[in-house]
């Protein structure tokens, strides 16, 4: 037989969750997260040498996730300017409704979290890889702009997306005004 329990490493990460909802990510310790998952401290520091490596691997769940969900509604849109537009259209949809990711990129509360991610590598992996699809097609049919390396672009989409998801548009008011907004301002400096 087989021991379905999670491993040490899942169990931490399950318990920093349940913290950051519970308590909020600032109010969590270390010795709060290996209180709730059971362990010693000296059992999390061994998997999370740092409260911001917790922080980083519990985030990068929540944004596989996000990804996934992503990729899988872009498959509709086969014209790499509408996958650019209505990826950012459903980042801005799907972020607040995923409570932690919601505290981390969209609250005041999650400044210091922000910071902590944003200077992770998690950032650019993610944005890489969710625009790769977007990105390689693009290029290869010569349609992506050339005068600024792709992970600029990249990282260019991540602060646009952070930007209406911790200060929402004074002049923006519907995803149908979003949607025509990106198309006439975005998609000219991502594509030819």
């Amino acid at each position: 037989m087989t021991d379905s329990r999670p491993g040490p490493r899942a169990t931490i990460i399950d318990a920093a969750r349940a913290c950051y909802l519970r308590d909020g990510i600032p109010a969590t310790g270390m010795s709060e997260v290996a209180t709730q998952a059971g362990v010693a401290r000296s059992t999390l520091y061994r998997y999370f040498p740092s409260r911001d490596d917790l922080l980083v691997a519990v985030i990068i769940q929540d944004m596989v996730g996000i990804n996934s969900f992503i990729r899988d509604r872009l498959a509709d849109y086969p014209d790499p300017a509408d996958q650019v537009v209505e990826g950012l259209i459903l980042a801005l949809r799907e972020v607040p409704r995923r409570p932690l990711l919601q505290a981390v990129f969209a609250s005041e509360e999650g400044s210091r979290a922000r910071r902590v991610v944003w200077e992770s590598d998690v950032i650019m992996r993610f944005g890489e890889e969710l625009m790769d699809h977007v990105v390689r097609p693009a290029s290869e049919a010569g349609l992506l702009q050339d005068t600024v390396r792709a992970e600029v672009l990249v990282e260019w989409v991540y602060r646009l997306l952070l930007s209406f998801l911790t200060l929402p548009s004074n002049a923006v008011h519907s995803e149908d005004e979003m949607r025509t907004t990106l198309h006439a301002l975005l998609v000219p400096v991502l594509l030819k």
